[in-house]
């Protein structure tokens, strides 16, 4: 036991020296599948020095940002890896670091250890967070789920918890040195697979077509560029006006399958409501996705607040919550505050400058939203995020509802006409499901400010160029749905 001991905190001293032999900085490698905070300071910082136009970008590393990599590599005279380094990100953040349009013969690496670590603190957030809590949960430490990618409070006391176990100042932060310590070769239960966010088959190089600083077809004549990939789990559409990214992403352990959708389009071309055509008004009619979308020509759909259902059970008690679409009101019956009546009819509204926000079901009154701009409101709940702060209601043990793994479908807004949109397969052989805090803290992670939960179970349908995704290819097995909201072909 004594041997075992000393061992230990031999260990343990080896690998705090490795760390004093490193920069102040403490920086991981990056390279394509990463994403986090790091990332988003990465691509931040190659903004500022031209690498990067615009500023809609997410914390992904993708091929995109390993080709803006390999020319920041290029004017510097290095290799050209696409890779992060820690010496490659050291120099970024440098004085040194050259600009794009600049050209030096070769820039000196600054002495730094290639290191799969960073720093895991307060404002950390990324697949190697995930990966902590992974690794802790099978090592005894971490009891909860680790379902997200973001520091809290149960990581923290797992971190504390395991650095008294190895005699290290119980901080709660993961350092390097506490990293290699428990992922190192000696550690007796190294060898256990630790389980990451992972992409769902899209891994095909795709080679996009040339786009504009904002991020958009840069050929004003081109026809829209058009990616579609079942087996590989990646599907584009990007056009002179909108830019659409869907991926299939698992986490295998915790047996949640979902698709990631990032829109960014103009101020003119905002995402619209199509409401279901027949023999009742329009979006009290009942007809399959494809339909609904074969009706307004859409090149990509989401299932919504389904308040069609609740308009045809009217007399039973439903109420429909505050609707507008297309800047017409189609109903305002919200629920009182503090109501426990599923579903709360909490409101995400689309102004007219293509910003979201989020609501109380009887903050403002129907007549209230339009004098405020506003293009269509969704009523169904809960409010996931706003202003940026997740709501600490989806913790709430006591609410089933928020609690369960089930199909879900989620919208956020990150900035004005910048989007993302999550769609959770449940029930189905690869998934369960997720819960409400699950998906906050997602959205969270992706840079969403406001985002709400829409309607989910079986009528959860995300629909793109005649594919309904989450469901069986070719599949007529499909819910009726009352309305839909997204892009018709231009």
């Amino acid at each position: 036991m004594k041997k075992s001991i000393s061992f230990l905190i031999l260990f343990i001293a080896l690998a705090c020296f490795c760390v004093s032999a490193m920069c102040d900085e403490e920086y991981r490698t990056l390279a394509v599948g990463s994403y986090g905070n790091d990332v988003l300071a990465v691509k931040s910082r190659m903004k500022e020095l031209g690498y990067f136009s615009g500023s809609n970008f997410n914390n992904r590393y993708t091929e995109d940002t390993a080709d803006r990599v390999r020319t920041f590599e290029a004017a510097s005279g290095l290799d050209q890896t696409g890779v992060m380094t820690p010496a490659l990100q050291t120099l970024l953040f440098s004085s040194d670091a050259v600009a794009l349009g600049e050209k030096k013969e070769t820039v000196l690496l600054p002495d730094v250890a290639d290191s799969a670590y960073r720093l895991i603190d307060e404002n950390a957030n990324g697949d190697d967070v995930l990966r902590l809590k992974e690794k802790l949960k099978s090592l005894g430490y971490f009891t909860a789920k680790a379902e997200t990618s973001a520091y809290n409070e149960t990581l923290a006391k797992a971190i504390r918890a395991c650095q008294e176990a190895l005699g290290m100042e119980a901080t709660g932060i993961a350092d390097i040195a506490l990293q290699e310590a428990i992922y190192g070769p000696q550690n007796a239960s190294a060898s256990v697979e630790v389980p990451t966010v992972t992409p769902d088959g899209p891994t095909k190089a795709i080679e996009l077509p040339a786009l504009n600083e904002a991020g958009f077809l840069a050929d004003e004549t081109a026809a829209p560029f058009i990616h579609a990939d079942r087996g590989d789990g990646h599907w584009y559409y990007i056009s002179q006006k909108v830019f659409i990214e869907i991926q299939r992403l698992q986490l295998t352990k915790q047996k949640i399958t979902w698709f990631e959708t990032e829109i960014r389009c103009t101020p003119d071309f905002l995402p619209q409501a199509f409401l279901a055509q027949g023999n009742r008004l329009p979006g009290h009619n009942y007809l399959s996705p494809l339909k609904i979308a074969d009706q307004y020509n859409a090149v990509f759909a989401i299932s919504d607040d389904f308040y069609g259902y609740r308009w045809y059970n009217r007399s039973k008690g439903l109420k429909q919550g505050i609707i507008i679409r297309n800047g017409e009101i189609q109903a305002e019956e919200p629920q009182p505050a503090g109501s426990k009546k599923w579903p709360y009819l909490e409101i995400l509204a689309l102004f007219q400058d293509g910003s979201m926000q989020v609501f109380e079901s009887d903050e403002h009154t129907a007549q209230e939203y339009l004098d405020m701009g506003v293009v269509d409101t969704f009523a169904f709940g809960p409010i996931l995020l706003r202003d940026g702060v997740i709501n600490a209601d989806l913790y709430d043990k006591s609410n089933q509802r928020y609690l369960d793994a089930d199909p879900r479908m989620a919208m956020g807004c990150i900035e004005p006409c910048h989007y993302v949109i999550l769609s959770i397969k449940g029930r189905t052989s690869d998934s369960n499901g997720a819960a409400m805090h699950w998906i906050a803290e997602r959205m969270k992670s992706l840079g969403c400010e406001n985002a709400l939960n829409l309607d989910g179970g079986g009528t959860t349908a995300l629909y793109f160029m005649g594919d309904v995704l989450n469901k069986v290819e070719n599949s007529q097995n499909l819910r009726d749905l009352s309305s839909m909201f997204g892009f018709s072909a231009e």
